[in-house]
């Protein structure tokens, strides 16, 4: 029964393993759709994610599904006009993708985390989200990344950073979807025109407004906007009330909401005010009066209403407008004290927050600098360090070979000591009689092992076995190379080379690079190969250095007699 009880239990959680896989293989592919469907149908992409039903569960998915899914249902609810009212989801995304390396997703959550932060009025939190947004799109031509411009640009505009929301303004005008989008350049047209307007450069707001007007892609209320900035900019700053009357009067005609059009009746006002008809400002003052505006603009009102009572002789109502007046001034003076304390805490908050941007950056400054120290330190290391190992191995082969020099002579000079004592020198015929094994050639010997392991030590080992192919197909060896390549052994062979010309001169240039090859134990291909030259002529080479080498040293270099002609 016990067994049968195990048995059980373990099927059981093998079909809970898999209606859990299977599970997570529907949310990743339904993940993967809503992806696909998010730029051309968001409210189809919103929808199934809707069908999921993960809300609730998403901290039970995989960490890259959940985070996923917390992207796409951010951008799916901003893109539907869904207000955001809060911030988990977008930081499970940000928190999961980083911000280190530059990819799409990771872009994307810190840009919806900037929309989810503005729409909360979180407006420092978004500025710093959208910012960090710009630096993480891997391609630049990307339409987020340039709305992470035009975003940054209004949150500027409106805490009255001027300056900069030009910049990123233009940073947007110039961006790719607006050179190919007549809609988007209206847009940028219409904050460029309105960024200028309140730095009070009139020459450079008007042409864009100008543009907003005849841009025939754009909204009749963008038209109608790019009308009233129009007209505030000829009242207030070039004072030609005459333009001004003309835009306001079609921006009236062609507004739909009557009962926000104060803000027009007050400019129109204004124009009949300069213009002297004090009668049709009076009327338009009134009209102010019935619309929604704020406690500025109807403070304005009623200071100018006081004023033209007076000029008119319209005493019934002065007082009632005086008192108003005095009223909403005391509003806009406390408004404008509590404006006063909230640019004061914002600023001080800013300040804050930018003391601690600050202290990070200078942490990581400190961090990459004590990582370079280190980093030129230890490379510093190992650089002399392989070079002390490769200077000492240089000595000890000199050493080595000094040593073999140096035991050359003194035998030498033992030898003509002994010569001396009998009296006698040595004959033609006991040197031809000397074989390979005399001391003299097991110095050479000495000689040439150390040679040959200087040269497996080397890069031309290495680069004849990758070209072992090219010396089997009989080819040869780029110029370059052989010449650099003998020039090598010619340096390597010094000392053997001095011995044997000077025991066999009739040998040239090319027969001495046949015997330091040979002696290196090269193959008849691999010598055709390094000279350039056929195999038959390096055969027939070998043959004529049995005519010209000594008995002793063709055994040497080639380890058996010569043959006899």
């Amino acid at each position: 029964m016990k067994w049968r009880s195990t048995i059980y239990l373990i099927l059981s959680l093998l079909l809970a393993g898999c209606v859990s896989s299977c599970r997570d293989s529907e949310v990743r592919d339904a993940l993967v759709r809503t992806e696909a469907l998010m730029e051309s149908d968001p409210r189809a992409a919103r929808a199934v994610l809707d069908s999921l039903n993960l809300q609730s569960s998403i901290f039970n998915l995989p960490s890259k599904e959940a985070a996923l899914y917390a992207l796409l249902r951010t951008q799916a609810d901003y893109k539907c006009r869904v207000r955001l009212t809060s911030d988990s989801l977008p930081l499970i995304a940000t928190s999961y993708y980083g911000t280190r390396r530059k990819t799409q997703r990771a872009a994307l959550a810190q840009y919806y985390l900037g929309c989810t932060y503005s729409d909360m009025s979180r407006d420092l939190d978004a500025i710093d989200a959208f910012l960090r947004a710009t630096t993480l799109f891997p391609d630049t031509t990307n339409k987020y990344f340039a709305y992470s411009f035009y975003e940054l640009g209004k949150l500027y505009l409106a805490h009255e950073k001027d300056k900069d929301a030009l910049e990123a303004f233009l940073q947007y005008r110039c961006s790719a979807i607006c050179q190919s989008d007549s809609v988007n350049i209206g847009y940028a047209d219409m904050h460029l025109g309105r960024t200028f307007l309140y730095m009070e450069n009139v020459e450079e707001a008007e042409p864009f407004f100008l543009k907003v007007i005849d841009n025939p892609y754009m909204r009749k209320e963008y038209h109608a906007n790019a009308l009233f900035q129009l007209a505030k900019l000829n009242a207030y700053l070039k004072e030609n009330y005459a333009k001004a009357g003309e835009y306001i009067n079609s921006y009236i005609a062609g507004y739909k909401q009557k009962e926000n059009i104060g803000a027009a009746y007050h400019i129109k006002a204004d124009v009949f005010l300069h213009e002297n008809e004090l009668d049709s400002a009076f009327y338009y003052y009134k009209k102010v009066l019935a619309c929604k505006e704020d406690a500025r603009a109807y403070c304005q009102t009623y200071k100018r209403l006081t004023e033209l009572s007076i000029t008119l002789c319209q005493m019934d109502s002065l007082d009632s407008y005086f008192q108003r007046y005095m009223a909403f001034a005391d509003s806009v003076n406390q408004i404008r004290r509590d404006k006063e304390i909230s640019d004061i805490e914002n600023n001080h908050v800013v300040e804050l927050h930018d003391r601690e941007l600050a202290v990070q950056r200078s942490r990581l400054y400190w961090m990459w600098g004590i990582l370079f120290t280190l980093f030129v330190l230890v490379t510093s290391l190992v650089v002399l360090w392989n070079d002390r190992r490769h200077k000492a191995k240089a000595l000890k082969y000199e050493q080595r070979l000094k040593d073999i020099e140096h035991r050359y002579i003194q035998e030498n000079a033992s030898i003509a000591d002994e010569e001396d004592k009998e009296g006698n020198e040595l004959t033609s015929a006991s040197i031809e009689n000397a074989s390979s094994t005399s001391p003299y050639f097991s110095l050479q010997e000495e000689r040439l092992a150390l040679y040959r392991n200087q040269y497996f030590t080397s890069k031309w080992a290495g680069y004849f076995i990758s070209q072992q192919g090219e010396m089997d197909a009989n080819g040869i060896m780029p110029t370059a190379d052989s010449e650099q390549f003998l020039q090598y052994l010619s340096e390597l062979f010094v000392n053997i080379l001095v011995d044997l010309h000077r025991e066999n001169d009739r040998l040239n240039r090319d027969d001495m690079d046949y015997c330091c090859m040979t002696m290196l134990g090269f193959s008849i291909n691999q010598i055709a190969y390094c000279c350039r030259k056929p195999v038959k002529y390096c055969y027939n080479r070998r043959t004529r250095l049995g005519e010209r080498l000594t008995a002793e040293w063709y055994q040497f270099i080639f380890g058996k007699q010569p043959k006899q002609a």
